[in-house]
C-alpha cells in the first residue's frame, strides 16, 4: 500500500493529482519538491530543504540568473517574485522581474504530465546580453536529487540523474538509485539547451554530492520587446526504453540517437540512427561536410568514417528549425597508444633522484609544465596508491610483446624493486605511500596485479609467492569486509594453478569464497567507504562474484552478483555523446587527482572501466550480446584519456561551468587513468 506524501509546510503552495504531488516555496515561487503519491518511500525527485538542507535555498527549481550587461556586472538573479497566481490545484504561474528583464515561470499539470516553462522578456529600451559573456551567463537552476548519503538512503529516496543538452532534443532520465519505478524523466518541448553546469561544490560535502545542476538555455540577446521561452514536461517511466519511447511521444523536437560506435579506432565506420519527428528532408552534417542520410523503417541512418584522431561533433537539422548534435570520436590505434603510453611512463614519468624515498616510482605528471610532479603531497598524488596501475600497465604489456622494448623493461624492473623495497612489508602489507605504513586496503589488490604481471613476464616463481603474501595480508587486515577494486580473483588462481601451486591455490580460493559469502550475505546494504555510496563500490561486488563463478562454474556466485548488476548499471548514462554513453556518473575525481582540482562531472573517468570487465564477464556467462557491446563502448569510451603521443589525462571535467569556473577540458595531470589500458589488455584488446 502507498503512503501518502507528506503535507507540505504552511510556507509552500501545492499542485497536487493522481500523477503528482508538487510542492512551492511562496517566498520565491521555487518548487521544493516532485513526488509520485504512489510511491511508498514518497521520494523527492528534486532537492529541496527537507532532503538537501545543504544546498542554499537560492539555488532551488526554477530559479536562476541571466547576463543583463555590464552596467548590472552581467549578473541578475530571479529569486523574489513579483506575483504568484495559483488555478486551482492544477497550475501556478511565478512572475518575476530583474532589472528590464522579466521571467514568467509556468507549472501545470496535464493528465499524466507536469509541464513547466519559462519566458523571458526584455521591457527596457536597450538589448539585453542574456549570455553574451559566454554560455553559463543565463541558466535554470535544477537540482536533482542526487546526492550519496547512505547506501540504505539512496536505493529508496535518490536518483542518477542522467543530462542531455544536446540543442533542440535535450533530456534529463532520472533512475531511482535502487533500480525500483517508476522513475521521473525531463524532455525539451520548446527551445534549446546548450549546455549544464555545476554549482554549489566544496570540501564540506566532499564528494557525496552531485551538486546542484544548473541548465543554460539557448537564448541571445534580446531586443527590447523581444521575448524568447523555454519549456519542458516531465513524466514517470519504467526504465530507459520507457523513457525513450515516452520523449519521443510527448515532445516533436526529441530525437533519439543510437550509434554502433560512440569511439572509433581509425579505418572504422560507425552507423547513426536517428529516431523522431524528423520531417521529410533533415540533413546532417559534420562541421562544413554533408552527410547523407538515408529513411529506415525506423527512422534515418547515416554511416561515418572515422577520419584523423579527435572529436567529431554531428549536427541534424530537422522539423520547423530544430538543430541537435551527437558527439563522437576517433582514437587512435589501441596498440601504438599503449606502447606510445609505456614509452612514456618509463622515460618521462619514473622519479630518479638518489637517495630520495621516490627514487623509482611512478609518479604524476604535470603535462603543462612537462615536468613530473614532484612537490605534490597529498595521498593521491603519492608515489603509491592508484599509481601502482602504471607498473601493472607495463608489466602486462612487455609479456604480450614479442619483442618487448628493453627501455620499458628497465624502467619496470626499476619501478618492482622500488614496489618490493618501499611500498611494501615482507609479510605482504601495502604502504600508503613509499614507507608510509598508512593502512588502506584499496592499495593491496593494485600490488596483488602487479605480482600477476611480473609473474607472467619473468616466468618466475617469486612473484607469485608475494602474491599469496599480499592477498593473505589483505585478509588479516579485514578484506572480508570490504569491497576492493581490482581484487584479481580469477587471474589469481589461473597463475596459481598454471604454476602447480594446488596448496597456494586452495588457500586462495578459501579466502576469496569466504569474501564472497559476506557479499551475498550483505547483498546490497553497502557499507561507506571514502565516499557513501559510488558506482566502485558497487562494481566490485558484481566482480568479484563474477570472477569466483568463472573461476569455480558455482552457480551460487552468478545469482549472487544479479543484484550488484542492476544497480551497477544504472550509473551508466546513454546520451549520444561519447563523454556519456556507456560511461558512469562520477563527480569527485577531478579533486582528488587532477592538477586544477575541479569538483563536478568527469566524464569519462577512467574507473569506467570496471563495468566493462563485469559487462564481459557476463557476456562469456550467459551468451548474451548486449553485454559484449556494451563492455566495448564502455571501455573505448575511456580511451579519449590517451594521446597519441604518450601523454595522458587524469579526468575529463565535462561541465560547461562548475563552481564558477570554465569546464569541459581534460585535466592536466597524468595520475592514474593508466588502469583503462590495464582494463583493454585484460579484455584482449590491442593483442592483436
Amino acid at each position: 500500500m502507498a503512503r501518502a506524501a507528506s503535507q507540505p509546510p504552511t510556507n509552500e503552495l501545492l499542485l497536487a493529482n493522481s500523477n503528482f504531488q508538487v510542492a512551492f516555496d511562496r517566498n520565491t515561487g521555487a518548487l521544493t519538491s516532485i513526488v509520485n503519491p504512489t510511491d511508498p518511500a514518497a521520494m523527492s525527485w528534486i532537492g529541496g530543504p527537507q532532503n538537501a538542507p545543504w544546498q542554499p535555498r537560492s539555488s532551488l527549481w526554477g530559479l536562476g540568473f541571466a547576463d543583463l550587461g555590464a552596467a548590472q556586472l552581467h549578473r541578475g538573479r530571479w529569486s523574489e517574485p513579483v506575483s504568484i497566481h495559483q488555478s486551482g490545484e492544477g497550475e501556478v504561474t511565478s512572475a518575476y522581474q530583474t532589472g528590464a528583464l522579466t521571467v514568467e515561470v509556468t507549472r501545470k499539470l496535464v493528465d499524466d504530465a507536469l509541464e513547466e516553462s519559462y519566458t523571458f522578456r526584455n521591457i527596457g529600451d536597450a538589448p539585453i546580453p542574456m549570455r553574451e559573456r559566454g554560455k553559463a551567463s543565463l541558466a535554470i537552476y535544477l537540482p536533482c536529487n542526487d546526492h550519496y548519503t547512505s547506501a540504505a538512503d539512496v536505493q529508496e529516496n535518490r536518483a542518477h540523474a542522467h543530462i542531455w543538452t544536446g540543442g533542440s532534443s535535450s533530456w534529463i532520465a532520472m533512475l531511482r538509485m535502487g533500480g525500483r519505478g517508476p522513475h521521473l524523466g525531463l524532455v525539451l518541448t520548446q527551445g534549446a539547451l546548450d549546455g549544464y553546469s555545476i554549482e554549489d561544490r566544496d570540501a564540506v560535502t566532499l564528494s557525496n554530492t552531485r551538486g546542484t545542476i544548473l541548465i543554460h538555455p539557448a537564448i541571445n540577446e534580446l531586443q527590447p520587446g523581444q521575448s524568447a521561452s523555454v519549456g519542458w514536461t516531465m513524466f514517470w517511466h519504467g526504465g530507459w526504453d520507457d523513457f525513450f519511447a515516452q520523449a519521443l511521444r510527448r515532445s516533436r523536437q526529441m530525437v533519439r540517437v543510437d550509434a554502433s560506435d560512440w569511439t572509433s579506432f581509425p579505418g572504422e565506420t560507425a552507423t547513426l540512427s536517428f529516431q523522431g519527428q524528423l520531417g521529410s528532408s533533415p540533413t546532417l552534417s559534420v562541421g562544413d561536410t554533408s552527410v547523407p542520410l538515408r529513411r529506415t523503417t525506423r527512422g534515418w541512418q547515416a554511416e561515418l568514417a572515422a577520419g584523423d584522431p579527435g572529436e567529431r561533433v554531428v549536427t541534424l537539422r530537422y522539423g520547423d528549425g530544430l538543430t541537435t548534435r551527437a558527439v563522437l570520436n576517433t582514437v587512435p590505434d589501441l596498440r601504438a597508444t599503449i606502447a606510445a603510453r609505456t614509452q612514456f611512463i618509463a622515460r618521462r614519468q619514473q622519479w630518479h633522484k638518489a637517495g630520495d624515498r621516490w627514487d623509482g616510482a611512478f609518479i604524476v605528471f604535470d603535462n603543462e609544465a612537462d615536468v613530473p610532479a614532484r612537490w605534490e603531497r597529498s595521498s593521491d598524488r603519492n608515489s603509491g596508491r592508484e599509481r601502482v596501475g602504471m607498473g601493472v600497465l607495463l608489466a602486462r604489456w612487455l609479456a604480450m610483446e614479442e619483442a618487448p622494448a628493453e627501455e620499458v623493461r628497465r624502467s619496470l624492473d626499476r619501478y618492482y624493486s622500488f614496489v618490493r623495497d618501499h611500498l611494501q612489508r615482507e609479510d605482504g602489507y601495502v604502504f600508503d605511500d613509499a614507507d608510509e605504513p598508512r593502512k588502506r586496503l584499496y592499495n593491496w589488490p593494485w600490488v596483488m596485479q602487479l605480482h600477476l604481471a611480473m609473474a607472467s613476464l619473468t616466468a618466475e616463481a617469486e612473484p607469485l609467492h608475494r602474491f599469496v603474501t599480499t592477498v593473505e595480508s589483505f585478509y588479516r587486515e579485514g578484506g572480508t569486509d570490504f569491497y576492493p577494486i581490482g581484487l584479481p580473483v580469477a587471474d589469481g588462481l589461473a597463475a596459481l594453478r598454471a604454476a602447480g601451486m594446488e596448496a597456494k591455490h586452495a588457500r586462495m580460493l578459501a579466502l576469496f569464497e569466504e569474501h564472497g559469502d559476506r557479499l551475498v550475505q550483505r547483498g546490497t546494504s553497502y557499507p561507506a567507504s571514502e565516499v557513501n555510496y559510488e558506482q566502485s563500490i558497487v562494481a566490485p561486488a558484481a566482480l568479484i562474484l563474477l570472477e569466483l563463478h568463472k573461476a569455480t562454474g558455482a552457480a551460487k556466485w552468478l545469482r549472487g552478483a544479479q543484484p550488484h548488476v542492476a544497480l551497477l548499471e544504472l550509473f551508466e548514462g546513454r546520451q549520444p555523446d561519447h563523454h556519456l554513453h556507456g560511461i558512469s556518473i562520477r563527480h569527485w575525481d577531478g579533486y582528488w587527482f587532477g592538477k586544477a582540482r575541479m569538483w563536478g562531472d568527469t566524464f569519462p573517468h577512467y574507473w569506467s572501466g570496471l563495468n566493462a570487465l563485469a559487462w564481459n564477464l557476463l557476456a562469456d556467462t550467459t551468451r548474451d550480446p548486449r553485454w559484449r557491446g556494451m563492455s566495448r563502448t564502455t571501455l573505448r569510451g575511456n580511451l579519449s584519456l590517451f594521446s597519441a603521443d604518450g601523454h595522458a589525462s587524469a579526468a575529463f571535467i565535462y561541465p560547461t561551468m562548475v563552481n564558477g569556473r570554465p569546464g569541459y577540458f581534460a585535466d592536466a595531470y597524468a595520475n592514474d587513468q593508466d588502469w583503462t589500458l590495464v582494463h583493454a589488455l585484460q579484455l584482449g584488446m590491442g593483442t592483436a
